[in-house]
């Protein structure tokens, strides 16, 4: 239900040619989450209200927030905005799917320069690509207050991440392949397999009303600082969609 979602300065949105501009990309960034009470615009979408009241269970610290460029993808705001679902980013431009379904909390974080080869420097969120990553509830806070993800064998949340039944292991793996790695994929549906981001059952105080929650980071990547591979999951069940990128 949940997503925290980077968005950044100075850009519009730049999708497949001869398709509208993704207005849902907006600019300003974060890094970290909010205490239980930040002070979020109106949310006029009863969906985002209620994943915004997750959120405020969470107990993040608020001065790491954006709540400015917060984004809702529910079915419904998705079609009042005219958004398409699959769009472009980075240099070279790699696709990515918009996280329909989820809710967008915006976190704080600087805006690196890259150097360019032939001198000056460049934004690099201009020219960084989109990715998800999923992950635990109870790992999100450990991660914003590290500013960094995590991948299997980091101590987190007072122990050890482990590698997750479902995804490549050291008994179940691709010889020579190395599960010791931060995963991520340009498809958020992708990312929230059980494997990556299992739901956790969340009762909502101001209805009662008890639901099925995922977590998961919306980031940029560096070009050329990862390597594409296979599907890491055991199995995807028959009739389960990856999106077509």
């Amino acid at each position: 239900m949940s997503e925290f979602g980077r968005s950044y300065y100075g850009r519009t949105g730049r999708g497949h040619p001869g398709r509208r501009r993704d207005t849902s990309f907006t600019p300003g960034l974060v890094r970290e989450v909010r205490r239980a009470k930040l002070n979020r615009p109106l949310y006029t979408c009863e969906y985002q209200r209620r994943c915004a009241r997750f959120m405020d269970e969470l107990g993040l610290q608020d001065d790491l927030f954006f709540p400015e460029r917060d984004m809702c993808y529910c079915p419904s705001c998705h079609e009042k905005r005219g958004d398409i679902e699959i769009y472009q980013r980075g240099n070279p431009p790699k696709p990515y799917v918009l996280p329909l379904g989820w809710s967008r909390f915006a976190l704080q974080v600087p805006l690196p320069q890259v150097k360019l080869p032939r001198g000056g420097t460049v934004a690099a969120f201009d020219s960084w690509q989109m990715c998800f990553h999923g992950t635990l509830k109870d790992n999100v806070k450990p991660i914003l207050e590290t500013g960094g993800l995590r991948r299997p064998g980091d101590d987190i949340s007072g122990g050890t991440l482990s590698q997750r039944n479902g995804h490549y292991n050291e008994e179940w793996k691709p010889e020579g392949f190395d599960t010791l790695q931060v995963f991520v994929s340009p498809s958020i549906r992708y990312s929230s397999k059980d494997a990556y981001s299992s739901p956790y059952t969340w009762r909502d105080s101001a209805t009662g009303q008890k639901y099925k929650v995922r977590s998961a980071f919306q980031a940029r990547i560096r070009p050329g600082s990862y390597s594409i591979g296979p599907t890491t999951l055991h199995h995807v069940r028959r009739g389960d969609r990856i999106d077509p990128i």
